[in-house]
């Protein structure tokens, strides 16, 4: 068992400060830490307590107190994924179940426990087995679950004391009443650190009623009283969180509390511009949710005006102001402060927080009260670009780390680096930096790029000096040439050449002969092309554009009065050929651009039904190539909308996927509409059909460019097949075709019965016998993800239903592991052809395949004995097969975290040229594709990439056996 313990001494002399690793661990040894069941509880567990003495100290400081807690934390199933509420309302639950009413020692002590417990997992996800990102969410369901318990205990034990409190209601009778916890700050935006202050404002319904012979506010400032000690109270057992009320209305004179009506009353009369932003991230966090959702409604026109005023405007550059000030007053000693420091944190979130004052009045999508996720939707909304977004959001997410990082060295609530080299250069080796320097600059390039984007808040700056060039026709070639490779132009020559004739053109923005709308534009329409991820490609579509725009000055008076759309444009000409070409031959969708603007990202299945019924009402019945045109239009507007979407982030690759399939559905439900009222018409019937969705149609996961995998299945006499397969052939047909208005789909039919070999529909009968007598083990792995997409529903739900029962109603056949290992193989080497730097994503060594083939072993060899994995998505799959125990929660993780990121950049690959495509590219174009990404470099791609394949390859090779590995 001491073997276990010496291999840790052995593995700590690398840690950043190795004496100091050693003495936390000796000192855990000497406090109780078992060697044997530290030996017993495997892996994570060594993991966690490395984490904890080499790079967060402050976890071995709450281990010290009973090392079994590191042990309990490192056998959490969620240690290398989010833990919702639910989970710790329920163990917080758990370890209060036998605390005795009153007992408010108890209470507290149990509660501090449960916290120590659940910071020493969360300091190891922050450190290396999860998220980052998702430590803070998971910071703030701690804190809610924790204020809840507390509201819970002290508010029955205040109602035994004084009679519970009553208050009268609209409807003019007596109901209980509640106090809501709102979540301020980084409580309410779900992005706490370790160390945060929670600030928070404590409401309560009513003053129109009593608790006994307490007043309502008296009863509830006892409440809020007990609940603060109970949580911010420093004990021998800790701390739960320090708990900040400078927020609530008057600040630190104020009442700890106030009813609603109480409160708005102040807010009308007094509420000042700071307390308007405080309140962009408030969130009801605990008690009666529905007091804070009730005061949210009351505040919206006072947190967002509609009109942005110059008096809003004004506010904003007070704010401005004052945080410029605050910034000058953290320069003064010590190391960077990386909050308060310039182009720190705070810079970050007022950058974000002074758009959504100005805008989200008018633009409700704005109101996200997350710092991320609000970035996504500036982007979305076209108020930054998508170098600004992606210089912000990595800056954030980098400082972020830091923060923790410090906070987890001792516990102590700071941000500032240490002045001292030798601390310094522990941070960095923490940080998984080689060296100070390497850090230290890395820090620099961050808070550079936020500290320039905030200088730019609230004032009008000149051109930037490579732009000014672009715009001057005096300066020389090589001059200009030597702008545009500096501004991320890969092709100078081409891009010169393109700019001297945008310049001949008079209605060009560039032409000295100008309009004044477009005069104005150019400086601001250049800056976002050479901040797009691909500048090249951006201006040669913008230049291609304008010619085909009607009256040509309209286009570029549209922009300069719409900033916002001035982004939205050219993030799609630098980001998607595909899309940019399709705006460029029908610039009549603007307007589609415009409504998205105001009503989202994009359309669910019945949206885009209603929308796709709504153009067809407007075309002749019997007119088939209108209806199809119609069908077009429809489809490529709802393109711009997905792909906007999601390249700005507001969508994640499985809502991306599940759009695209509802998309697709609406398209071949109302096209198989059109086909069977022109065959109604020729031959007085339509045979029962039904169309089947397979592949990733049919889980819902399709991409861009994708093939539709469908098969027909008919019901009816032997006469109806010539129908049946008439119809079948009139849909694929119509689907392909090339239109005045483009194509919808291509369609696959190949997972029919027999393949290529089989006729093209089948009848139900037919259908059934196939597959209870001579399917092959690939195609019941088809059948999987079986849909009814349209056609005659109840027929659909049949076959539905029958493929269920082939899939999972018989045993796994033996050899299940190696058949769909040694057909993997298969596919690896004859269709991936990888050498070093050549990749497949999807037939390659760790691709999707990989992932594919995994989930569906899972099910075919557990879907009998678990319902649960009957299911068509593949990260569905993983999960169940997680929650029935079939698969390690690790290894899911993984295979989740795989496809999601293999996934994403099949997207990415695929929305440039609309066209499947899987080999990763090289040179110039894996940079591009590294922007895309979200990623810094090519080189940052291509290590990402290789670790998420290795890794979803070891996993792949831990589910199928020894036999799943390929050279």
């Amino acid at each position: 068992m001491t073997q276990t313990l010496d291999h840790l001494r052995d593995a700590l002399r690398l840690a950043p400060d190795p004496d100091d690793a050693r003495r936390r661990l000796e000192l855990l040894v000497e406090r109780g830490l078992d060697a044997a069941a530290l030996a017993a509880a495997g892996d994570n567990a060594q993991a966690v307590l490395r984490i904890a003495c080499a790079h967060a100290p402050y976890l071995t400081m709450l281990a010290a107190r009973d090392p079994r807690q590191l042990l309990r934390a490192a056998a959490d199933p969620h240690l290398r994924r989010r833990k919702p509420r639910k989970v710790f309302a329920a163990e917080l639950d758990e370890a209060l179940r036998h605390v005795a009413p009153g007992d408010d020692k108890a209470f507290n002590a149990r509660l501090r426990r449960w916290r120590g417990q659940e910071i020493i997992r969360l300091g190891a996800r922050e450190c290396g087995l999860g998220q980052p990102e998702e430590v803070g969410r998971e910071l703030a369901a701690l804190a809610d679950v924790a204020f809840d318990a507390a509201l819970a205990f002290h508010d029955a034990e205040l109602a035994r004391q004084h009679g519970e409190p009553f208050y009268l209601g609209e409807d003019g009778a007596y109901h209980r009443a509640h106090l809501c916890v709102i979540g301020m700050g980084k409580l309410g935006g779900q992005e706490l650190n370790f160390a945060s202050d929670v600030d928070v404002i404590y409401l309560y319904p009513s003053d129109e009623g009593a608790a006994g012979s307490l007043s309502l506010h008296e009863y509830f400032d006892k409440l809020c009283r007990r609940v603060t000690r109970a949580i911010g109270e420093v004990t021998e057992d800790d701390i739960v969180f320090r708990v900040d009320l400078r927020l609530r209305p008057e600040g630190s004179r104020g009442a700890i509390c106030n009813s609603l009506p109480s409160a708005e009353r102040y807010y009308e009369a007094w509420g000042r511009p700071w307390e308007r932003q405080a309140w962009l991230k408030a969130r009801p966090s605990a008690g009666d949710l529905q007091v804070g959702h009730e005061m949210l409604r009351i505040l919206e026109p006072f947190i967002y005006p509609r009109h942005t005023s110059p008096d809003v405007i004004r506010e904003v550059a007070e704010l401005n102001r004052k945080i410029k000030a605050e910034l000058d007053t953290a320069r003064l000693g010590g190391g960077f402060d990386v909050k308060i420091g310039q182009g720190g944190i705070r810079e970050v979130e007022f950058f974000v927080q002074a758009l959504q004052l100005i805008h989200a009045g008018k633009h409700a999508s704005l109101r996200e009260r997350t710092t991320r996720k609000a970035l996504d939707k500036l982007l979305l909304a076209g108020l930054i670009a998508e170098r600004e977004r992606a210089q912000l959001a990595d800056a954030y997410g980098f400082l972020r780390q830091v923060e923790h990082l410090l906070q987890l060295e001792s516990g102590q609530q700071t941000q500032r680096l240490p002045a001292d080299a030798a601390r310094i250069q522990v941070i960095a080796q923490r940080l998984g930096f080689a060296d100070p320097g390497e850090f230290l600059g890395s820090l620099r390039l961050h808070t550079e790029a936020v500290a320039h984007l905030f200088a730019t808040l609230g004032s009008e700056t000149p051109p930037p000096p490579d732009i000014a060039v672009l715009l001057d026709p005096e300066r020389g070639e090589d001059a200009t040439r030597a702008a545009l490779a500096s501004l991320g132009f890969s092709d100078p020559g081409q891009a010169l050449l393109t700019l001297e004739s945008m310049r001949k053109r008079p209605h060009s923005p560039l032409s000295p002969a100008a309009p004044p709308a477009a005069a104005r534009l150019a400086p601001a329409l250049l800056k976002e092309i050479s901040a797009s991820p691909d500048p090249d490609q951006a201006l040669a579509y913008l230049a291609d554009l304008t010619p085909h725009h009607s009256g040509g000055v309209a286009l570029w008076i549209l922009l300069d009065e719409n900033p916002p759309l001035l982004r939205l444009l050219v993030s799609l000409l630098g980001t998607s050929a595909f899309l940019a070409r399709t705006f460029v031959e029908h610039p009549e969708l603007i307007d589609g651009l415009l409504l998205r603007q105001s009503s989202g990202p994009a359309l669910g299945a019945d949206a885009i039904a209603a929308r796709l019924d709504e153009r067809l009402a407007e075309c002749p019945p019997d007119d088939d190539e209108a209806v199809w045109n119609a069908l077009r239009r429809v489809r490529y507007e709802e393109l711009l909308r997905i792909g906007l979407a999601d390249i700005s982030g507001a969508m994640d690759v499985v809502q991306v996927g599940e759009r695209l399939s509802d998309l697709a559905d609406a398209c071949v439900r109302r096209t198989l509409d059109s086909v069977a009222r022109t065959m109604q018409t020729r031959y007085g019937r339509v045979p029962r059909m039904a169309v089947l969705g397979l592949g990733k149609l049919g889980a819902r996961e399709l991409g861009y460019a994708a093939d539709l995998d469908l098969v027909f299945v008919y019901e009816g006499e032997l006469e109806d097949h010539e129908l049946a397969t008439r119809l079948a052939q009139r849909l694929t047909n119509a689907l392909a075709a090339h239109m005045e208005a483009g194509r919808l789909y291509e369609v696959d039919t190949r997972l029919r019965p027999s393949g290529r070999q089989g006729t093209l529909v089948s009848s139900f009968a037919g259908w059934k016998q196939y597959h209870d007598d001579s399917s092959q083990l690939w195609e019941r792995q088809a059948l999987i993800k079986l849909r009814a997409v349209a056609g005659d529903a109840a027929l659909g739900r049949l076959v539905e239903d029958h493929a269920r029962d082939v899939t999972f109603s018989r045993a796994a056949p033996p050899g299940l592991a190696e058949d769909i290992a040694a057909m993997r193989a298969r596919i690896e080497k004859e269709l991936a052809h990888e050498t070093p730097g050549a990749y497949d994503i999807k037939a390659g060594r760790g691709g999707l395949i990989d992932i594919e083939f995994a989930a569906q072993y899972l099910q075919l060899a557990h879907g009998g004995a678990h319902p649960a994995l009957r299911v068509r998505g593949t990260v569905a799959a993983l999960e169940a097969g997680a929650a029935a125990g079939v698969i390690d929660p690790g290894v899911r993780d993984v295979m989740v975290g795989g496809w999601r990121f293999l996934r994403k950049l099949e997207h990415r690959m695929r929305i440039v040229h609309d066209r499947a495509i899987h080999e990763l590219p090289q040179g110039p174009e894996l940079v591009k594709l590294a922007r895309r990404m979200g990623l810094s470099s090519a080189g940052a791609l291509e290590r990402a990439y290789l670790v998420w394949t290795r890794d979803v390859r070891a996993c792949y090779v831990k589910l199928l056996g020894a036999g799943a590995s390929t050279s």
